[in-house]
């Protein structure tokens, strides 16, 4: 399926910790960069790129560092994302991803709370234009983490779109895209996967292996261990979206669970 139809099909469904690859370490309100489009002129990786500035744009007069002042191409970093690193599992997927998606269109930029990292880069959601009155815009975020290009990855303080994401990473999970069914050795920050709220989610069902001996156990909402339970991506545990699915990949239902769910 091409990336137009892609899209096409998501925005139908779109009604410091040094996590992901960056540390805030500013916070700044840079006036009318949210209200500008701006050309994406370089995709550097799964969740950073570059864009064009201009005499007119706040961006060019965005201070990186003591002694470097921004002009030109100003690198913006995705907020809430991680993408894999260059020589990792599916870094070449994930980069061409992105690079099909925005590479030579205009982009939104919307501040969240932070400003830029310690490497300059403007922190910001990032949303691709739909072009239709009747259309919500592409938040790219969702794209990379929905398709397994990306690890949904909650930066304090930038909170906005944390439980949404964590929906869509459960649902690649779910359907072993992107880098979860294509990788034995996942990416550096793709190892603890995110856990989700009750509400958030169709598929809620943690799938765990035992530490001590090769059994597995899913566990439902109502499992009195539930919220203790963590889901270790790399150890073949997952969530599930029923409980036949859980038993077909060989899980038995945890006795701590009193009903069906």
């Amino acid at each position: 399926m091409g990336t137009k139809k892609k899209i096409a099909i998501v925005t139908a469904l779109l009604s410091a910790l040094g996590l992901g690859g960056y540390t805030v370490v500013k916070t700044s309100n840079y006036g009318g960069v949210e209200e500008n489009l701006h050309m994406v002129v370089e995709v550097i990786d799964g969740d950073t790129f570059k864009v064009e500035g201009d005499d007119e744009s706040p961006l060019e007069k965005t201070v990186v560092s003591d002694d470097l002042s921004q002009t030109g191409q100003v690198s913006v970093r995705i907020l809430n994302i991680a993408a894999p690193d260059k020589g990792e599992c599916y870094f070449e997927e994930s980069r061409d991803a992105l690079k099909e998606l925005i590479e030579g269109k205009e982009v939104k930029l919307r501040k969240d709370v932070s400003g830029v990292d310690k490497f300059g880069r403007l922190l910001r959601h990032v949303f691709l234009p739909s072009g239709m009155e009747d259309e919500d815009d592409l938040l790219v975020a969702q794209y990379m983490v929905e398709n397994g290009f990306a690890k949904a990855i909650p930066v304090v303080p930038d909170f906005e779109y944390k439980r949404y994401l964590a929906q869509m990473e459960n649902k690649a999970i779910a359907g072993e895209l992107g880098v979860w069914g294509n990788c034995e050795e996942l990416p550096k920050y793709f190892g603890d996967v995110t856990d989700i709220q009750v509400e958030d989610s169709e598929c809620v069902i943690k799938g765990n292996i035992s530490t001590e001996n090769p059994t597995k156990f899913y566990f439902l909402p109502n499992c009195a261990p539930y919220s203790q339970i963590k889901i270790d991506a790399e150890r073949g545990e997952r969530y599930f979206c029923s409980e036949e699915e859980a038993e077909e990949a060989g899980f038995t239902k945890s006795a701590t669970c009193n009903s069906k769910y």
